[in-house]
């Protein structure tokens, strides 16, 4: 679902967000049309969860995977 919302230009960035070991990825997107509701990437079995990376590189890996060309990364302690 996301790589086609990427495809329409729906969501063109995403932010990368947590710790060692928690990773979640939420896009960047006008919060009016979501209803004010963060958007993450979730998987299709839990797909009201977000999905949680154990590495920045495999959250990368699937970004670049669905076609988002620009990450930007925060880090929480």
């Amino acid at each position: 679902m996301a790589k086609v919302r990427v495809e329409s230009g729906q969501i063109k960035s995403a932010q990368l967000i947590g710790t060692k070991g928690n990773y979640i990825v939420a896009f960047d997107v006008d919060e009016t049309e979501w209803n004010d509701k963060p958007l993450v990437l979730s998987s299709s079995r839990q797909p009201y969860e977000a999905r949680v990376f154990k590495s920045s590189d495999g959250a990368i890996a699937e970004l670049k995977r669905i076609g988002i060309k620009s990450v930007s990364i925060e880090l929480i302690d």
